[in-house]
């Protein structure tokens, strides 16, 4: 998994959050030939797997979250400087720079809902010993 830290400076610059994000999504990006190279006959083998998944899904979640608590405590005190100085351009050039990145973050999840289906479809047509329907990688 990542060993990067996840810190506010990562969430503002959205390459870094998108290469982080992408370091965060091998295990679904590799999963075809992971489990071509698991005993998928095996219900143990498989249950490993999906651990990893939902391992790597938590820690997505946790960084999408976190990126967009901390971006709307920065928005949020933008507009509370706004309301004291409204003609204060550079701010609101400020918060609408911030908010683009915030959206940009936000869309992350939609991203995610497409990659978790993904994966959980390769999962379940190859490691079909191991019963997921008690089991979720949706939040």
């Amino acid at each position: 998994m990542s060993e990067k830290e996840l810190s506010p400076s990562t969430c503002f610059n959205f390459s870094f959050f998108k290469d982080y994000m992408r370091e965060l999504r091998k295990v679904d990006d590799t999963i075809t030939l992971r489990l071509n190279s698991t005993d998928t006959t095996s219900e143990q083998a498989c249950a490993q797997f999906f651990k990893d998944l939902a391992d790597a899904y938590t820690k997505r979640e946790h960084a999408v979250n976190y990126c967009l608590k901390i971006m709307d405590e920065q928005i949020d005190a933008k507009y509370k400087k706004l309301s004291e100085d409204p003609d204060d351009f550079d701010t609101q050039n400020s918060v609408f720079a911030d908010e683009t990145k915030r959206r940009q973050v936000a869309n992350e999840r939609m991203v995610e809902e497409i990659v978790r289906d993904r994966t959980l479809q390769v999962f379940k047509s190859k490691c079909r010993v191991f019963d997921t329907a008690t089991l979720s990688l949706k939040s």
